[in-house]
């Protein structure tokens, strides 16, 4: 009873090249490199996937994996102010991740 979940990581603007660090369910469970891409086997069901670098982070995505399923998310930064000091006024709008399938 498992599906996966795919992360992908194009740069555009990235003023911190380093990986973020993918949350499901709350849990640490890996890295995503820039201009990289990632997948986590999970159990099916419904997930919370966020991202976070430095103290700034994604929204947190819901998304339901079918059993042997795979879901597709996309990242990456909301452009040069997520990443100024406003980027750190405001740390849920540094990472932008959308579901993409």
């Amino acid at each position: 009873m498992s599906g996966t979940i795919a992360l992908t990581r194009r740069s555009g603007f990235q003023l911190r090249p380093r990986p973020y660090r993918v949350w499901i369910d709350g849990v640490a469970v890996g890295r995503l490199p820039q201009n990289g891409a990632a997948e986590f086997a999970v159990d099916s069901g419904v997930h919370l996937v966020e991202l976070s670098l430095d103290g700034m982070y994604s929204k947190k995505v819901s998304v339901e994996v079918r059993e042997g399923g795979t879901r597709r998310l996309h990242c990456g930064a909301h452009g040069p102010l997520a990443f100024s000091a406003f980027g750190l006024l405001l740390p849920g709008l540094a990472i932008r991740l959308t579901l993409t399938h």
